[in-house]
């Protein structure tokens, strides 16, 4: 009788101390609250000790290892990121931190985490594919001027560059709710409109990572104080111009406290003039040459101008009428102030306002019909 020996091929299993160690060092490099050079090293020991732990146990090349711990790296950038989003610790793989003010932002692979106390390493925000703008209290970093700071910063570009600068200046392109730019600036004879005349030789552009609801109450020559960190540097056609990105609007438009003085015309043309028009309605004013919002500071703007930027509302310059004057034909209303009348067209039939002096009736203007599609030009 032959025997049919069949080879049996032996069960390796790697040293279960050395895996048990390894695991524990990575999963210390993960847990640690603090960020430092202490947790990479642990996270490398514990790679390290595996790597060893299988090429013992089943004698692999070193081109297999090299794939293995570049997949150990991968898997573990994975892990970084959901353990700083589960637990709000700051990346093992954080390959660049930045110090601003009593601030520090920890930037990972697909992930950021801001620490607004360098003190504090329990109250961490998590910001998932650096969606957001700047996050921490900005009030702790002082504000550099826009004409100094585009004055240096071709010079000092080194200085600047990947930090957070907190700028004040004033708004010379805006482009709806997240993108601006500050130019530098020369003020002149003329502050309507807080207007200044700006240079062309260099131009900081700024981004904003979400739209900023702040920027409605900016228009351009508004003075505006911004944070953001600087990325680049370009020429377009032998123009400087910065990049500025994360931004986020930190100064405060106080539209409450104001004054409207309001100039009639010497004799009334007795034609309506549209200042500002939307899909909503269209405003004019009827025998008034100028009609002024007034701010705290001197800051003085015409009313189409203010209207435009949001700093004022059509309901509140009729809010604190003194008297109300339905009319007998429809439901319009003219609203009684103490320097000019507001005669607000029946909103079922017309889009138009009109604010007039003190004598202007419902007789001296004529509501348009909402289904006129008219054009009038804004002078």
């Amino acid at each position: 009788m032959v025997k049919n020996n069949k080879s049996k091929k032996e069960l390796k299993i790697p040293n279960i101390f050395m895996l048990l160690i390894s695991v524990i060092l990575i999963m210390i490099a993960y847990l640690l609250g603090q960020g430092g050079i202490l947790r990479l090293i642990l996270w490398l020991l514990g790679v390290i000790l595996l790597i060893v732990n299988i090429m013992k146990t089943y004698s692999t090349k070193f081109g297999l290892n090299l794939i293995i711990f570049i997949c150990l790296f991968i898997v573990s950038i994975f892990i970084d990121g959901m353990v700083s989003m589960s637990l709000k610790k700051i990346p093992l793989f954080a390959y660049n931190i930045i110090n601003t003010g009593n601030a520090r932002v920890y930037n990972g692979i697909g992930i950021r985490v801001w620490q607004c106390d360098k003190n504090n390493y329990k109250d961490l925000i998590i910001d998932p594919f650096y969606n957001k703008g700047y996050i921490c209290n900005s009030d702790t970093i002082p504000a550099v001027e826009i004409n100094p700071f585009l004055n240096s910063v071709i010079e000092n570009y080194d200085d600047y560059k990947n930090s957070y600068i907190k700028i004040n200046g004033k708004v010379s392109k805006k482009t709806g709710q997240n993108y601006i730019e500050m130019k530098p600036y020369e003020t002149t004879s003329v502050t309507i409109n807080g207007y200044v005349t700006f240079a062309d030789n260099i131009v900081l552009r700024i981004l904003f990572n979400e739209n900023e609801k702040e920027l409605d109450n900016y228009d351009v020559y508004d003075e505006i104080t911004i944070i953001g960190i600087v990325k680049n540097l370009e020429q377009e056609n032998n123009n400087y111009v910065i990049y500025m990105y994360d931004s986020k609007v930190v100064s405060n438009v106080d539209l409450n406290q104001y004054e409207i003085s309001v100039t009639e015309e010497n004799t009334c043309s007795n034609e309506p003039n549209i200042i500002y028009s939307n899909e909503a309605m269209n405003i004019y004013t009827y025998c008034i040459d100028d009609m002024i919002i007034n701010y705290p500071n001197d800051k003085k703007y015409e009313l189409g101008v203010a209207l435009s930027s949001n700093k004022i509302t059509v309901n509140e310059l009729f809010e604190k009428s003194t008297e109300i004057i339905p009319s007998e034909v429809d439901g319009s209303m003219i609203y009684s102030l103490e320097k000019y009348n507001v005669l607000v067209c029946d909103t079922a039939l017309s889009k138009d306002v009109f604010i007039g002096s003190k004598t202007m009736t419902f007789s001296n203007v004529t509501c348009s019909p909402k289904n006129e599609e008219t054009e009038i030009p804004i002078e």
